[in-house]
């Protein structure tokens, strides 16, 4: 799991959504079987590999994958490494913690 300030880190100002134009560079669901096995991503989620939404920076460099929960507000992020073709790794974003979506 990233530390809040790893995550953050692969941020820029502008996260452009590229949900319907995003070319997978990497195979996430490995990784996210994995996260199932940890119990922190639902095995629904994996078995559908269902994704919400995916957010690029606007560097062209870190893809956030927008994994759903039980939770409408909470999300599990897997973070693609566009440069080095891997995952950087997994945060758990929090939106009404975050930002103070209801």
């Amino acid at each position: 799991m990233l530390t809040e300030k790893e995550y953050k880190d692969t941020m820029t100002n502008k996260m452009v959504d590229v949900t319907m134009t995003a070319v997978p560079v990497v195979d996430i669901w490995p990784y996210v079987r994995q996260l199932t096995l940890d119990k922190v991503v639902l095995e629904y989620v994996c078995k559908n590999e269902l994704v919400e939404k995916v957010y690029r920076n606007d560097k062209g460099t870190f893809d956030h994958v927008l994994l759903p929960t039980d939770n409408l507000n909470i999300f599990i992020i897997v973070v693609v490494d566009l440069e080095q073709n891997e995952i950087r790794g997994h945060f758990r974003l929090d939106l009404r913690k975050e930002y103070g979506v209801n």
